[in-house]
């Protein structure tokens, strides 16, 4: 699998010459296939004088470990070297992790030209792990780590690209520049069993369980929306997030590239159908929160980022008349199909997305 280098696709996307712009025609505005699937952020700009409001439920599952593209148990886990040195392997083991996200956005736009956007995020997480004994690998028992509030808030905006006319390559183009602000916290703490079989409240909780990057992130894309070809639509988005700085607790997460495709089939004026598929790939970690030490997979640096690519099925729905005109309601279900892990990590298993969509 190639992906573009994350700060090569940014100075890509700066350096595109800008075309006219160029919108579908007024009958397409109430297609249930004029936008993307709901997965996919940022995919359409709006008419002069436009507003839309937005809400996104995410559900994301994952269940087990990888190291590299193979399951791994936890007596193998047990094996390997803790970075933090005391004890001197991993004692703690994830289990399943369950990560609910709700996104409320918003756009407008003041001319045909650009659209503006906001989107603030709140996060709750679960994880499940167990705690074996540092001397005797003994099962000692299962706790369940918790965190929840505000994520980070996008800003940003949707800029026109232009036309397409070839042949077999028919639509429009547009460019989005987004800035992540870190509102969500990094220094949630919660109450973990730990391989002294000692109840602990206050520890500082892994990677995963923070509710955000902790710094500003350049969030740039290029999105591709086909003109109806009978019943018939795709697109593609290439994005990428690039972490502007070190944190405030000494790390970064890594940058991120992101390319994906859909292609949706109108099944009746208010329905369509969509497939997407999609695939990143992320960079490891840098530095490190001296907070963070459990001898858990999830609190060691090197394990951290790779790739993923996952196969999406989803439906989008629009009132055509009366009160119900306009209401947009989307749903998509997604499932992993590659995972390649640095080090040892969860695994993906899928997500189910619930999205609402009104524009006025």
């Amino acid at each position: 699998m190639t992906y573009l280098p994350t700060l090569g696709m940014g100075a890509l996307l700066l350096i595109i010459p800008t075309l006219t712009p160029a919108f579908a025609d007024e009958a397409s505005a109430t297609r249930p296939d004029s936008h993307a699937p709901i997965g996919v952020m940022g995919d359409h700009r709006h008419k002069a004088g436009e507003w839309m409001v937005s809400l996104r439920h995410m559900d994301m599952s994952m269940k087990g470990n990888l190291k590299g593209r193979h399951s791994i148990d936890d007596a193998q886990i047990l094996n390997l070297p803790n970075q933090h040195g005391s004890p001197a392997q991993l004692r703690v083991v994830p289990q399943t992790m369950d990560m609910k996200m709700t996104m409320l956005g918003a756009m407008y736009a003041p001319n045909d030209e650009i659209t503006f956007l906001a989107m603030a995020m709140q996060h709750e997480t679960s994880m499940r792990l167990n705690t074996y004994g540092a001397m005797s690998r003994t099962l000692l028992g299962s706790f369940t780590s918790r965190s929840e509030g505000l994520g980070d808030t996008t800003l940003g905006a949707l800029l026109a690209g232009g036309d397409v006319t070839q042949k077999y390559l028919n639509g429009t183009w547009h460019y989005g520049l987004a800035l992540s602000i870190p509102t969500g916290s990094i220094q949630q703490t919660g109450r973990v069993l730990t391989p002294m079989n000692q109840q602990i409240s206050g520890k500082r909780l892994p990677y995963p369980m923070q509710l955000g990057s902790g710094t500003y992130d350049f969030k740039p894309s290029l999105t591709f929306n086909s003109a109806a070809h009978g019943e018939w639509r795709y697109g593609g988005q290439v994005s990428g997030v690039v972490r502007l700085d070190d944190n405030s607790q000494g790390y970064r997460l890594g940058d991120k590239t992101n390319l994906q495709g859909w292609v949706s089939r109108r099944l009746a004026a208010f329905a369509s159908a969509s497939i997407r598929l999609d695939a990143s790939y992320q960079d490891r970690l840098r530095g490190a929160d001296s907070a963070i030490t459990l001898p858990v997979p999830t609190a060691q640096t090197d394990f951290t980022g790779g790739e993923l690519a996952n196969l999406s099925v989803g439906f989008n729905f629009v009132g055509q008349h009366g009160i119900w005109a306009g209401h947009r309601l989307a749903l998509e279900w997604t499932s992993a199909i590659h995972q390649k892990a640095n080090g040892v990590q969860m695994e993906f298993q899928d997500t189910l997305t619930l999205g609402y969509q009104k524009a006025w």
